[in-house]
């Protein structure tokens, strides 16, 4: 089991839990617009993470906290400033991966509205403890 254990977080298999168009508000963007009014953001989080032994246990103990991993999420976003998407991106994946039992995570986080002639803007980043 550990050399299977050990190939997972070499080679990008696993298991993945997915919170899927996580939605926050908050300020994000360069332009003096951007920065007086909340706007709404998505986020795709993927983490990977050992999911066997609450597969076999079907106890809520033994897997990742998926619903406060939600709650950090919204609160990094709202509870800040940003800039730049990619800087809120990077301080969800260091959020993801304080949880132990997160080996990886790849986040996508979608801009509704950025530009005049797309639908959205998306960052995506993948991170690795």
């Amino acid at each position: 089991m550990q050399e299977t254990r050990n190939r997972r977080t070499t080679d990008g298999g696993g298991d993945w839990i997915h919170l899927r168009r996580v939605k926050a508000t908050c300020i994000l963007g360069i332009h003096p617009a951007e920065r007086t009014k909340r706007r709404p953001v998505f986020f795709d989080v993927s983490l990977r993470c050992d999911t066997h032994r609450a597969g076999q246990s079907d106890k809520i103990g033994d897997t990742l906290n998926y619903e406060l991993v939600e709650a950090e999420v919204i609160a990094v976003a709202e509870r800040g400033s940003y800039f730049l998407v990619e800087s809120l991106a990077e301080r969800v994946a260091e959020i993801c991966l304080r949880h132990t039992q997160v080996d990886e995570v790849r986040i996508v986080l979608d801009k509704p509205g950025a530009l005049p002639h797309s639908d959205s803007i998306a960052v995506e980043i993948l991170r690795r403890r």
